[in-house]
């Protein structure tokens, strides 16, 4: 009996780890709940870096998890969206000082048509982004391209479409900071 309990007593740190390996490579979802560090979308083509932004492995770009909307709570005329970039380039977001508003090309690699995130706050609009982006946020963004003097292009995300609006116009669009980064 005697060696029986220090047989146990010396293996029992090596099935525990055993079990908790297998559970890591077994169980769904049990490596994201249970330890810190990166989030993949479905297709691994996004990874959630857990402090508020989203790398794209296809484009090589980083983007704000949340739109505008979603983290000031107001939506933004073209002008404000400079600003608002401007604001998070000076408190250093996530620790870059590189932000920018995105162009129309790069804005239109973040529409998915088989992919719905959510729908615009408000409204019924679909958002056609991936599913690791916050939800519920702005149907539209504003792109940093300008049309003359007045109006500014950006993407709705319903339809992958690029709208052409008063650069003053605000409603119910926004902008997700957009950075390069080198994985």
């Amino acid at each position: 009996m005697h060696w029986k309990m220090n047989y146990i007593k010396f293996f029992r740190p090596a099935l525990i780890a055993i079990f908790l390996l297998a559970a890591l490579t077994i169980v769904p979802g049990f490596a994201e709940d249970t330890i810190d560090g990166p989030k993949y979308s479905a297709d691994k083509r996004f990874i959630d870096n857990g402090d508020g932004t989203i790398s794209d492995t296809k484009t090589g770009l980083m983007w704000m998890k949340d739109d505008s909307y979603q983290h000031k709570k107001h939506w933004l005329n073209w002008f404000q969206t400079k600003e608002y970039v401007a604001d998070l380039n000076n408190e250093a977001f996530a620790d870059y000082t590189n932000w920018q508003v995105p162009t129309f090309k790069e804005l239109l690699t973040l529409y998915e048509a088989d992919k719905l995130n959510s729908s615009q706050v408000g409204s019924e609009m679909k958002i056609h982004i991936d599913p690791i982006f916050s939800k519920n946020g702005a149907g539209s963004h504003w792109a940093a391209e300008t049309n003359g003097h007045y109006n500014a292009f950006g993407i709705v995300y319903n339809t992958g479409d690029r709208f052409n609006s008063a650069r003053r116009n605000k409603s119910r669009k926004g902008v997700r900071a957009v950075r390069q980064y080198f994985p």
